[in-house]
């Protein structure tokens, strides 16, 4: 089934338009390109700042030209991410978009629906000339899913809204009213490598194999959103296998190269290493395989159905590989690994079932030159007090392993008003629409309307969006009738202020 045959035809056509421009984060000069074309093709005023995000504007339909404007908002940049073998290049190539009419997806990559569709709603808006709305400020940033950048840099002196509808929600029916604030900590820790044979701590000299050892299956996820869940971390869970398989077969295991994740918020669902091992290791490496294997099932089986740890051997390649890790390099990154807070650290006592504060790594490299293991986390909480406690937990815990650290992409919360006419006018629209009330929930993921409410004080912000589901995965599936009704409803909301 073709994706623009699906209703409403002018939100898909341009969704689809999206999806076939490479718009990873960091990735968004076409993207932007494209968006800035778009206006000026329909003579609509746009500017394009040094951030690269977008502002466009469109004056209110007859009846409406007095009307206050209202600002509508999404994020132009999405998690790019594809399955293991996939040969697609996401810096480059658009994406497999397919639907059965229920649901659109990307085949073997994510789909970009967070926050694409937020896009294709506001180029359907502006396109149209049937649509009756107040005066409009569309803003679409930049670099969202990395840190915000796009939010935190923009200049928003010059807009006139004075309320800011956000679509970067992943469930309809929900009014957003309030988020956590979040940082991202970047870590260092030194990782020498060995010296090469005969020059001093060099590889005995015992027959070695190379492979790959693996951990994955896992379901991942938004690490704001579904941090809850209780998911596995396969970064995480790498430092626990390399642990026991260093202190079980020591010198006949060592470790030349690792790497995992894709995003410091997108909970890592594969993790790699290149090791060597000795004929003697091999046989109780992989009966240590097995058991950890059945280990890590049984804690995480329910979470992560799918988790598997994995042991494959490779054919060396003649060019020279880097060195393994020095012994006690790799026992330091192990117990890095180990001993580094994960997950969920804290529940709301005023919320109920509402993360309060977490942490996700969510990216992890071991330098070839540098010789260094790099770990990229992202932290959350709605509490300042308790963020800045838990940035200073990892700061010591970083430097007790002789590391350097980071400490990047630090956003606001977005607090609860009272008093809010853009949530009362949204929650009577939707009232009257469907007959019930709409639910107003605080989350634990950032949403940018933290950051655009603290530039202007007064702001009235409200964050809608049609269902989705493994956002930030290659799972990630966006339903078309949510996507209908979330138009309709948008557009009774505009109707209405």
């Amino acid at each position: 089934m073709d994706i623009k045959s699906l209703q409403p035809a002018e939100v898909w056509r341009f969704f689809y338009e999206i999806t076939q421009i490479p718009h990873g984060s960091g990735n968004l000069k076409q993207i932007g390109n494209y968006l800035e074309t778009f206006a000026r093709e329909r003579s609509l005023p746009v500017r394009r700042d040094t951030y690269g995000n977008i502002l466009i504007s469109k004056d209110g339909t007859a009846g409406y030209e007095d009307h206050p404007v209202v600002i509508l908002q999404g994020h132009m940049d999405m998690v790019a991410v594809k399955d293991p073998g996939v040969a697609k290049d996401l810096l480059t190539e658009g994406l497999d978009v397919e639907t059965d009419g229920e649901e659109v997806w990307a085949r073997g990559t994510s789909l970009g629906g967070d926050d694409g569709i937020a896009v294709a709603y506001c180029l359907a808006i502006l396109d149209a000339n049937n649509i009756p709305h107040p005066p409009l400020e569309i803003l679409i940033t930049t670099d969202e899913e990395t840190g915000m950048d796009g939010a935190r840099g923009v200049d928003l002196s010059e807009t006139r809204g004075q309320c800011l509808i956000n679509i970067d929600n992943e469930k309809e029916g929900v009014l957003l009213t309030s988020c956590a604030g979040g940082a991202r900590f970047h870590a260092s820790i030194p990782a020498p490598r060995r010296l090469p044979a005969g020059t001093g701590e060099g590889v005995p000299a015992e027959v070695r194999t190379e492979y790959v050892l693996t951990i994955d299956g896992l379901l991942g996820g938004h690490s704001g959103e579904m941090i809850i869940k209780g998911r596995a971390n396969a970064c995480v869970l790498m430092g626990r296998v390399l642990r026991r398989l260093s202190e079980e077969l020591e010198e006949g295991f060592l470790v030349r190269s690792l790497t995992g994740g894709a995003a410091d918020n997108a909970i890592p669902v594969s993790c790699s290493a290149r090791v060597t091992l000795t004929e003697a290791a091999m046989v109780p490496a992989e009966e240590m395989i097995r058991v950890l294997q059945e280990e890590l099932r049984g804690e995480y089986g329910v979470q992560d159905p799918g988790l598997s740890v994995s042991l494959s051997r490779v054919e060396v390649a003649e060019e020279k590989t880097a060195e393994p890790l020095t012994a006690a390099a790799l026992s330091r990154i192990a117990h890095y690994l180990t001993v580094m807070p994960n997950g969920v650290q804290a529940m709301s006592a005023l919320v109920p079932n509402l993360v309060e504060t977490s942490l996700n790594l969510g990216i992890l490299r071991l330098t070839e030159e540098g010789d260094r293991l790099e770990a990229d986390y992202s932290v959350r909480s709605s509490r300042d007090s308790a963020k800045e406690e838990l940035l200073t937990r990892l700061r010591l815990m970083t430097e007790r392993f002789e590391g350097s650290y980071d400490i990047s992409g630090v956003y606001p919360g977005w607090a609860y008003r009272e008093e809010s006419p853009l949530r009362d006018t949204m929650k009577r629209v939707y009232t009257e629409l469907y007959g019930q009330e709409p639910q107003m929930v605080a989350i634990h993921a950032g949403v940018e309307c933290g950051l655009l409410s603290a530039k202007r004080p007064g702001l009235d912000c409200i964050s809608i969006g049609p269902d989705m589901r493994d956002i930030h995965t290659t799972g990630e599936h966006l339903s078309v009738a949510s996507s209908r009704r979330t138009w309709e409803y948008l557009l009774a909301v505009l109707a209405a202020l």
